[in-house]
């Protein structure tokens, strides 16, 4: 189905996301630390990303900005997970590049059907 980057400092929730999607067909590659993950991706084809927000050493909109300068990630998807449901955090997340926008809590089977649509293969 695809090779999913899940970026998440949250352990607990970061494994959860990688079970989910790993159960629905998808190699996820994991990191706690963006910038773990901005230089793996930099090495590594990713067909999608799902990003925290709340993130030390940078939040998912900066980490989402980043990748979308990677030539493979520059027409991927890229979903934010966040617990803040405000309208300016959101308005930040697409205006740095994010395809989709889901606040937590959150259904990991939602979340799996929101990869699976936008990671189908007529798209």
């Amino acid at each position: 189905m695809g090779t999913v980057l899940v970026v998440d400092d949250d352990d607990d929730i970061r494994d959860l996301i990688v079970v989910a999607l790993s159960r629905h067909g998808f190699e996820v590659r994991s990191f706690a630390d963006p910038l773990s993950a901005l230089a793996f991706a930099t090495t590594t084809r990713c067909d999608a990303a799902v990003l925290d927000w709340s993130m030390p050493t940078m939040d998912g909109g900066e980490l989402c900005t980043r990748l979308r300068e990677l030539s493979d990630l520059r027409e991927a998807p890229i979903v934010i997970l966040t617990a803040h449901a405000d309208s300016a955090t959101r308005d930040q997340a697409f205006a740095a590049g994010a395809t989709r926008y889901i606040t937590k809590p959150f259904s990991l089977k939602h979340l799996a059907a929101v990869m699976e649509e936008l990671l189908a293969p007529s798209r």
